[in-house]
């Protein structure tokens, strides 16, 4: 499917919504008491991933791995706030906004390519 010049702008804005999202969780990120809001910019960032595969004719997009990494995260998260060890798990989240900042995105004469980086989903057990 080819995509518009519109579609197009509206896609490279959300790619600079992640960049925001991913910018806010870092400033955040250092205080367990945020945890709930840190959490629902994580799944708006997935959800903008997931509206720009949409676009995608690409039939390897798998956003399965990332999502999965998140709702490890996310428990890991929660057994470090209430442990009291949140030091642990910010380089994770920082992981997550960094692998959300580099998933690829590549207009074609016919769509949109899209690279999602391997995840090694054991990093975020480790947490």
């Amino acid at each position: 499917m080819e995509i518009t010049e519109k579609e197009r702008l509206m896609l490279v804005k959300k790619k600079e919504e992640i960049c925001k999202l991913t910018n806010e969780i870092m400033e955040i990120e250092h205080s367990p008491e945020q945890i709930t809001e840190i959490k629902k910019k994580m799944t708006a960032i997935l959800s903008l991933i997931s509206t720009i595969a949409s676009y995608s004719n690409s039939k390897n997009i798998d956003l399965r791995r990332f999502s999965m990494a998140t709702i490890i995260l996310f428990t890991t998260m929660q057994l470090h706030k209430d442990a009291g060890t949140w030091n642990a798990v910010i380089p994770l989240i920082d992981t997550f906004c960094n692998i959300a900042n580099s998933v690829q995105y590549s207009f074609t004469k016919k769509g949109i390519k899209i690279v999602i980086p391997k995840i090694d989903l054991s990093i975020f057990r480790k947490g």
